[in-house]
């Protein structure tokens, strides 16, 4: 290194040492997370509210996406400083070192910045001990006779729900005239019992304006760290919004593992008071079981579950595949196998693969009640093998 090299970095040392300090930290907390269960566990019972009433309320106040303008201005900042930067390469501009370096040490500041305030709302969560239904730590192995019982109840509820809400001429479900937030924040804040960390405040959920370009990525919400936002996709199905918006508030609340929020956001679509959240809380519950069921019963077994479901529900069901199907393109592939790789590198090893996982705490929710209520429909040769048909 050149004595000059020296000089630039002595310009812009309270930078690079505000970085390293950023970095440091976020480090150790990481590693205080992974390490010590006990200090993951304290950290998300008695932090998130204190950045939830800080952050929250201060983003809440803007009608729109913050989150979302924050990545067009991040993309227009970089196009510009890469211009910016050729431009001066290729002018000769004096001093260009010293200018490249400024930058550089801004743009580290920006970034360490960025990575301390993920790691103290996020990041941090990953490593709380795995959420079970009753607040256990681990769920079980479950039979495919188990599975078909859920499916089964699931079909059963959704049937009766179908009867209290009301579909367009298109057949989809009319979202009924509610404060979306009001409704959402109430039916969350119905498990404090249950689980206390979703008590207080909730920021208002906020459609993205962009919500075709999410769709395209296959993203139906997303929880921003850096504004507190629970951001979703508005051109999705009707009856994908209320379940959506719920799993986003409960990442909100610390429940990073996306098997949790989907429970919980389950659990409160179910409980609330809204024929819209409980229809569409129990039809997202019911696509994950149907997707498990597929992939471990004979397929003469799935189609008789599939047809009990009513005609109006299985048409909602068709225009969500087709709506998908319409949007998968080399960019959804791209950003799922990036989506696999972000959770992977925060403690879920299964990735993508966690939401599924979800499945597991609804058996754990109605094992009391599967065999109960459904054994005389479960055919015989999976109730003779059911220590042997574990879930592939």
């Amino acid at each position: 290194m050149r004595f000059t090299d020296y000089g630039y970095i002595s310009r812009n040392s309270r930078t690079l040492i505000y970085s390293m300090v950023c970095l440091l930290l976020s480090l150790l907390l990481t590693f205080l997370a992974r390490s010590s269960e006990g200090f993951a566990q304290w950290y998300g019972d008695t932090i998130p509210p204190l950045f939830i009433n800080t952050m929250g309320r201060f983003f809440s106040i803007f009608p729109f996406s913050v989150f979302e303008f924050m990545i067009y201005t991040a993309i227009l900042a970089l196009l510009f400083f890469l211009v910016w930067s050729i431009c001066l390469v290729f002018k000769r501009a004096p001093r260009l070192k010293m200018r490249l370096f400024r930058s550089f040490s801004y743009l580290l500041c920006i970034l360490t910045s960025l990575l301390l305030i993920f790691t103290l709302t996020a990041s941090i969560h990953y490593s709380r001990p795995p959420l079970s239904a009753g607040m256990d730590t681990s769920t079980r192995e479950y039979s495919r006779s188990e599975l078909l019982g859920l499916s089964l109840l699931l079909v059963d509820e959704i049937t009766k729900l179908a009867e209290d809400v009301t579909f367009d001429e298109k057949g989809l479900l009319l979202p009924e005239e509610m404060d979306l937030a009001t409704t959402a924040a109430e039916a969350m804040r119905g498990l404090e019992d249950r689980y206390p960390s979703l008590s207080g405040y909730y920021p208002s959920p906020k459609p993205v304006l962009f919500s075709k370009g999410m769709s395209y990525l296959g993203i139906t919400g997303i929880f921003s760290p850096f504004t507190l936002e629970a951001n979703y996709n508005r051109d999705i199905a009707p009856f994908l919004i209320p379940y959506t918006v719920s799993h986003e508030l409960s990442h909100l609340k610390g429940f990073m593992r996306e098997d949790e929020a989907g429970f919980l956001a389950y659990l409160a679509c179910r409980d609330s008071r809204s024929p819209q959240f409980q229809y569409s809380g129990t039809l997202n519950a019911l696509l994950y079981t149907l997707s498990e069921l597929y992939n471990n019963v004979d397929s003469s077994i799935y189609d008789a579950v599939f047809l009990r479901i009513p005609e109006p529900v299985r048409l909602e069901m068709a225009y969500s595949k087709g709506y998908w199907k319409k949007h998968t393109t080399v960019i959804t592939t791209i950003a799922k196998s990036a989506n696999d790789k972000y959770l992977m590198a925060n403690a879920q090893a299964e990735g993508v693969k966690s939401y599924g996982r979800m499945v597991d705490l609804l058996l754990d929710e109605y094992e009391h009640r599967i065999f109960s209520e459904y054994n005389d429909l479960i055919p015989q040769n999976l109730l003779d093998n059911m220590e042997s048909a574990e879930l592939n």
